[in-house]
């Protein structure tokens, strides 16, 4: 093997050597850091679960401290006695009020709250049936009932304890408490990592993040949803699984990886978990790794400069004369070398200058096209109005000199409203490029598209257009003037697009969160439907439009906490779709 050869495997050999200790190091670092991770965690879990189990010991007595007491088994025994109900119901609530309970409720055998501490409260439970709550029915059996889940009167989520009252042969009822937790939550969301109980059906019941409650780590089963339901454990919530990423052991969520650390509840089959943050665990490996790699170099090259520098000594000592020529040399060569790069990078800078000089003025260029483009756009859009401006007033002095004043008054409204519609259009650009301001607020669709169609109306029955208008009452969560300019320019983009199309319809279809508009024309090609909303991009001829129309549309919709969808339709013609959310959930 010759030397030039075995040099090389040798440095590849060292390479590769130097590659594993560092990766051996790496993980080495991760692995007991992550140890240490975990068995911090765990003790916090166990601080986490003995508060949690604490808050509810504290409270489950309370239906065995009662179910003997004479007031409220009289109550039982006599459901329809008010005196007797009365009294039951002052004590549930004084015995409220002094354990600090959410709530103490008695119901029959049926399931029916006969008495409770609420009960000259808006939310009373007084005449609920809650039979089909899991708690009542345990405690019928005789058993214990314990239940989570979401009030079924309030909506305030609680935990439920149920106990029977009554003797075996009598008359017989449960006492149920519901306390919450929702302190408890509190006092978790300071920390940094996320806290969380998991049920058995992977829902969250209980969170250090309001976003995570009652959503699930992974879909629900069929038979799983049904089971919620008939409980109603968690209704109304939607129980949608969380968009999570996984990748081993490790968890990814709104763009942080986490790693959990878990510990069993006895309460429920509750799982306890801890989502703590992996990512610091890399970057300190990394940088455990980085100064063992620069240490490791600094020694191999304090290793290589003491024997190149023996060397150095010793060649010196045999050849000062060779060396001194040589270092001449060399000299004179990275002159060379400096002249030359100083040269290159003088006329790199001056390439770089010229660069500059072009790309300012194809910018210059472009800025005065679009500037061309705008105004030849206005003046087009602007001259249509101004003509049947121009007629209107003519035909205006002609029913005046007849006397036909309801007609000259019709005439002169709409006079007002083109003149309206010329303030519209020449305020198109002054409203893209003003701040966005909220434009939520109610505004009835056949208003809204009653005054944009006495603008567009010519257009509409000169192209013979078919234009299908939504059930009449809708009212949208949008000001009208806003909604008027939305209706506006999408009408006004379908009749751009139907123009050469035999049979044309725009379709109109709303309810009072949802509004669908949609034409049967070309439609828009699937790579541009991205770019549809950018400002000044357009599909139409130059001169026929100033690409903001669509712009201004979603600029609108997001003002007023709405979405903005546009898809190609598979029969052909584009379908824009406006949604909006509520603001408010109804309580239960």
């Amino acid at each position: 093997m010759n030397t030039p050869l075995k040099k090389r495997l040798l440095w590849l050999l060292g390479i590769t050597l130097f590659a594993l200790l560092l990766a051996w190091i790496w993980h080495g670092s991760w692995q007991r850091q992550a140890t240490e991770q975990e068995l911090r965690a765990q003790q916090q879990l166990l601080v986490y679960r003995a508060a949690l189990e604490s808050e509810i010991a504290r409270f489950e007595n309370i239906p065995r401290a009662l179910r003997s007491h004479p007031v409220l088994l009289r109550a039982l025994a006599s459901p329809r006695n008010a005196q007797a109900l009365h009294q039951a119901n002052l004590l549930l609530a004084q015995l409220a009020a002094d354990t600090g309970v959410e709530a103490l409720y008695m119901m029959d055998g049926e399931g029916t709250t006969l008495a409770a501490s609420n009960w000259d409260q808006p939310h009373s439970f007084i005449g609920q049936n809650y039979r089909f709550r899991p708690y009542f029915t345990d405690a019928l059996e005789g058993s214990f009932g314990e239940f989570y889940g979401v009030g079924a009167t309030t909506g305030i989520p609680g935990y439920f304890f149920g106990l029977r009252l009554g003797r075996e042969a009598g008359v017989t009822g449960v006492l149920a408490t519901k306390i919450t937790l929702l302190e408890l939550e509190r006092s978790w969301q300071p920390a940094q990592d996320l806290v969380m109980v998991v049920d058995p059906d992977q829902v969250i019941a209980l969170a250090s993040r309001a976003e995570l409650k009652f959503q699930t780590l992974l879909p629900l089963s069929p038979q799983a949803r049904a089971r919620l339901e008939r409980t109603r454990q968690y209704h109304p919530m939607s129980l949608t699984p969380l968009a999570l990423g996984r990748q081993g052991e490790q968890l990814s969520w709104q763009g942080h990886q986490y790693r959990v650390s878990e510990l069993p509840l006895p309460r429920l089959r509750w799982r306890l978990q801890l989502w703590w943050p992996s990512r610091p665990l890399y970057d300190t490996a990394s940088l455990v790794t980085a100064v063992a790699g620069v240490s490791i170099i600094a020694l191999v090259l304090l290793l290589l400069y003491w024997r190149q520098r023996r060397r150095y000594v010793q060649a010196q000592l045999r050849a000062k004369g060779e060396l001194e020529r040589k270092v001449m040399a060399r000299t004179a060569a990275l002159a060379a070398s400096n002249r030359q790069l100083e040269r290159q990078v003088q006329e790199r800078f001056q390439a770089e200058a010229r660069l500059r000089s072009m790309q300012h003025e194809l910018i210059q260029v472009n800025r005065l096209a679009a500037l061309g483009q705008m105004a030849a756009s206005v003046a087009h859009e602007i001259n249509q109005p101004l003509t049947a401006l121009r007629n209107q007033s003519v035909n205006t002095l002609l029913l005046a000199q007849r006397g036909h004043a309801d007609q000259v008054e019709q005439s002169l409204q709409t006079m007002g409203r083109l003149v309206d519609r010329i303030a519209r259009l020449t305020s198109q650009l002054k409203l893209f490029a003003a701040t966005r301001r909220k434009t939520r607020g109610r505004a009835r669709l056949d208003e809204a598209l009653d005054n944009v169609l006495s603008w567009l109306g010519p257009r509409v029955e000169e192209q013979g257009v078919r234009l299908h208008r939504p059930a009449p009452g809708v009212v949208l969560p949008m000001e009208l003037h806003a909604l008027e300019q939305v209706l506006a320019n999408l009408i006004g983009n379908g009749l751009d697009a139907l123009a050469d199309t035999a049979d044309a319809a725009i379709t109109l279809d709303a309810d009072d969160r949802r509004l669908h508009l949609w034409d049967n024309g070309p439609g828009i090609a699937p790579e541009l439907l991205d770019k549809v909303t950018e400002p000044f991009f357009s599909t139409k001829q130059a001169g026929q439009g100033l690409g903001l129309g669509l712009a201004i549309v979603r600029d609108l919709v997001e003002a007023s906490d709405g979405r903005l969808a546009i898809a190609a339709r598979p029969e052909g013609g584009a379908c824009f779709t406006l949604s909006w959310r509520e603001h408010e959930q109804p309580r239960d």
